[in-house]
């Protein structure tokens, strides 16, 4: 019966609104109504050609929205929507949501039967949001959205994510016994499907996050956020993200968090510089609540990764990046030291040239993190010429402590740096090539004359020509 009076209730018609009337007039059937058009609200994801309406669950869901302001006039009806205000708030809200990707078709549908009210889906959807807010006794929080632009916000592709942070913010103030259970129901639906939705809903979750003591959520919550963050959805990983680094800073939580590392640390090879910018702040808090023991393996195995980061477009990243590499040389211990020291020389050219990146604060981190790894190698020179500041003689230094055949490594990174957006580090590039072919063909000449002095027949006795002319 609900569904058949859903096709006719686009219109909203008086002969409609008298039915819905004359069905909810008796109190034994208010709460199987009203829980299906609930369920019609959130099972709108599948996408119908049908001709149909009544086979296009999308089409039904912008009836049922547009029905509720009327319905809810009635008494039976608006005690009983109080009474699942929790779970028909976030369904409505995903409905706003939702409309904003409708296909042309099922506009149109919702136009036929809207021509005298000129109203939109998604004008209709938020209008009915509101009625639902100021039918349960929330008049205040519609006010407030509308004053802090959420509503207007909503009715916008360009800033609807935005009007649902506006809303989620305001909602978070309600008391503990409405807004607990709406965080509880966005859990449940992000837990059980992902839909064209989802991101919208973890919005509102990582904002309403602020206000919640997760007693009895958090185990939930953690699992939800590891199968997020696996999933194909930059922007609902970046948002997962943002809602770890949150529950990362309260002691209580911190360490549930912990499972998650791996994934996090996975997170550093998006393709999306927004999502390594919160990953790493996100490690660096972590980290430090690790057994030492597994801290040391970490550590390792992230300084590894980190170097890929230093080049990266967002200037936030290569900061954030070099300042957690260095920290990882304080977190080794044992085996896992000596393994740091020929990660730490593999990449110490990378920091060198980053000492001429053209953001000041990169530039600076590059500063303490080339220091620290001078100190971590114990190569004195190095620490001096960093503490002072002689980025001119580093580059020599560098080549006189190290092996020859640590040129092709140095090489190898140089050569990568050619192809840099910045101009400053493309130069530094080049010149360090430079010097590092000078001191190349040195060390090939002063390897052809320690050959030819070690020939037999060159020196008295079989001594080396230069100590026989010494003598």
């Amino acid at each position: 019966m609900v569904s058949s009076l859903l096709v006719c209730s686009l219109t909203c018609s008086r002969v409609a609104v008298t039915m819905w009337r004359e069905m909810l007039s008796e109190s034994s059937t208010v709460k199987t109504v009203l829980q299906e058009v609930f369920q019609v609200l959130i099972n709108h994801t599948l996408q119908h050609t049908s001709p149909f309406i009544k086979e296009r669950p999308r089409v039904l869901a912008l009836a049922a929205a547009r029905i509720l302001p009327e319905i809810l006039q009635l008494p039976l009806v608006l005690k009983e929507a109080e009474a699942i205000f929790p779970q028909l708030f976030p369904a409505l809200l995903l409905q706003v949501s939702f409309t904003t990707e409708l296909t042309l078709q099922e506009v149109e549908i919702f136009w036929e039967g809207q021509q005298q009210h000129q109203l939109t889906p998604i004008r209709s959807a938020v209008q009915s949001l509101k009625v639902l807010l100021c039918s349960v006794g929330l008049q205040k929080q519609m006010e407030a959205i509308q004053e802090q632009g959420g509503w207007d916000a909503l009715l916008s592709t360009v800033t609807h994510l935005q009007g649902v942070q506006v809303v989620a913010r305001v909602m978070r103030e309600l008391p503990a016994a409405l807004r607990d259970p709406i965080f509880q129901q966005l859990v449940e639906l992000l837990s059980t499907n992902f839909y064209s939705w989802d991101m919208v809903a973890m919005v509102f979750l990582v904002e309403m996050l602020e206000c919640m003591d997760l007693s009895k959520e958090l185990h939930r919550v953690v699992s939800l956020f590891d199968t997020c963050l696996q999933g194909q959805s930059v922007g609902t990983r970046q948002l997962v993200l943002r809602g770890i680094l949150q529950l990362s800073t309260r002691q209580h939580t911190a360490r549930k968090m912990l499972g998650l590392v791996p994934c996090i640390t996975e997170r550093l090879q998006d393709a999306d510089s927004g999502a390594r910018a919160v990953a790493l702040p996100v490690l660096s808090t972590l980290l430090r609540l690790l057994d030492r023991g597994k801290l040391s393996l970490v550590a390792l195995e992230l300084a590894a990764n980190l170097p890929a980061l230093f080049e990266d477009e967002s200037s936030t990243v290569r900061q954030l990046s070099i300042h957690l590499f260095l920290d990882t040389l304080s977190f080794v211990e044992g085996q896992e030291k000596r393994k740091m020291q020929k990660t730490v020389c593999r990449n110490l050219v990378l920091l060198y040239l980053h000492l001429h990146d053209e953001e000041e604060n990169v530039s600076k981190a590059s500063q303490k993190a080339f220091l620290g790894a001078a100190r971590f190698l114990h190569w004195r020179r190095l620490e001096q010429l960093a503490e002072v500041a002689q980025f001119w003689q580093i580059g020599e230094c560098m080549l006189v402590e190290r092996r020859q055949s640590a040129a092709q490594d140095y090489l190898g990174d140089c050569l990568l740096y050619l192809q840099s957006l910045q101009e400053t580090l493309r130069l530094e590039a080049v010149r360090f090539i430079g010097l590092l072919g000078r001191h190349m063909r040195d060390e090939q000449r002063a390897d052809r004359e320690h050959i030819y002095q070690s020939k037999p027949g060159s020196g008295m006795l079989g001594q080396p020509a230069g100590l026989h002319s010494v003598l």
